[in-house]
């Protein structure tokens, strides 16, 4: 991590985007950001678990100055979030 980002009361760095509260609201729940590689491994893993998985890009949205090169790198990555599948 690159020492100059702060971190919030849940020692998340401000370098990384916080869940998005749309998706909160509808039951989604932020599990973690990955390459594709791995985004892909947690869309069969979640979905194996009996779960919805939904990819979003990274939210570069009010990253401090200091991680302003990371913007590059953030869109190599995904943000994954899960929620237990509905019943229809």
């Amino acid at each position: 991590m690159n020492p100059t980002c702060q971190t919030d009361e849940r020692n998340t760095p401000s370098c990384v985007s916080p869940p998005d509260p749309k998706l909160i609201a509808e039951g989604w729940e932020r599990r973690f950001i990955a390459d594709s590689k791995r985004a892909q491994d947690a869309i069969e893993m979640y979905g194996e678990m009996g779960h919805d998985v939904r990819l979003e890009p990274v939210n570069a949205t009010g990253l401090s100055e200091a991680c302003s090169g990371c913007l590059e790198a953030f869109a190599q990555f995904r943000v994954v979030y899960t929620r237990r599948k509905i019943s229809q």
